[in-house]
């Protein structure tokens, strides 16, 4: 097992390499911070200085070489536009969007484990359609209009939670449910799938022969050889739920990671943005390596070379 996390650490360090690669090669094509951090009557010779000051006049495979050496330190440099240190910036913003993520996938869980049980034990009754179309509503409805619509709904109509912000409890719920919308319904349809190739299998006819109550036949037996894929599912849609809290955390003000993140783009804070990328793609490969792990530990017939 050591061996195999040491192993998937280093391939991490290689995707995390590559990642920086892209990013800054993006940024650096996409354009000029200088343009931004001067006034428009700026002349020519100040955006030089600047430029020269910033590092910026450099070729672009001699600015990456220093910025990779930084790196190795964990120093992204300085903000362009903040003017603090980018890894202190991002440390900063970093907890508001883990607890959204795992908000929205402890909301995803409920909802999607309960209805997909239900759904299987129920095969091809109303109760089964019934998750099925809202399975296939919620996988394509977009998160941005979910976001507005619960906004209108709960904030600005019945005026019971809070639009926008972190503070309490209640700023929570909206941008937690938004964001577990879009991972139950592939949750709900895995667990529906695995639950009906399981309840059909020898053993659990055997279990239910033996006298054993449905609830401990459903949940000790089923629910957890089922959970090994529903797991699997979630570590490969990590990633696509942590690029959902960027859009969540846009609708509702969130002051996460996604928001800074999306701020940087959009000034070409260099230093900024390769700190929130980077960050989040080695949040991505620990989470599909813990999950990795944890598959190991469900299921003894797997063995790590």
């Amino acid at each position: 097992m050591a061996i195999y996390i040491v192993k998937r650490l280093g391939e991490a360090v290689l995707v995390c390499f590559g990642i920086s690669v892209i990013t800054f090669l993006l940024l650096h094509v996409a354009g000029d911070p200088v343009r931004l951090l001067l006034s428009i009557e700026a002349k020519a010779e100040d955006a030089a200085i600047l430029r020269q000051s910033l590092g910026l006049d450099q070729p672009l495979h001699v600015q990456y070489w220093i910025f990779l050496k930084d790196l190795v330190r964990l120093d992204f440099g300085k903000s362009l536009f903040i003017r603090e240190p980018a890894l202190s910036l991002v440390l900063e913003r970093l907890p508001a969007t883990v607890q959204l993520t795992i908000a929205g996938m402890v909301i995803a869980l409920l909802i999607a484990i309960p209805l997909g049980v239900v759904a299987a034990i129920r095969r091809y009754s109303f109760l089964d359609n019934l998750c099925t179309a809202l399975a296939v509503s919620g996988q394509a409805m977009p998160i941005f209009w979910l976001g507005l619509m619960l906004i209108i709904l709960f904030a600005v109509k019945f005026h019971l939670l809070p639009a926008s912000g972190r503070g309490t409890f209640l700023h929570l719920l909206m941008p937690a449910f938004t964001l577990g919308a879009s991972l139950a319904p592939i949750t709900m349809r895995m667990t529906r799938s695995k639950m009906l190739d399981i309840l059909s299998a020898d053993y659990i006819r055997t279990a239910r022969a033996k006298g054993l109550h449905e609830q401990i036949v459903l949940f000790r037996h089923a629910l957890r050889n089922a959970s090994i894929p529903i797991v699997t599912i979630l570590g490969l849609q990590f990633g696509r739920l942590l690029g959902g809290a960027i859009v969540t955390e846009a609708v509702f003000a969130w002051p996460g990671l996604g928001t800074l993140a999306l701020s940087a783009i959009r000034n070409f804070d260099y230093p900024l943005a390769q700190a929130c990328i980077l960050t989040m793609a080695f949040i991505i490969v620990l989470a599909n390596l813990g999950v990795d792990v944890l598959v190991g530990w469900l299921d003894p017939r797997i063995r790590f070379d």
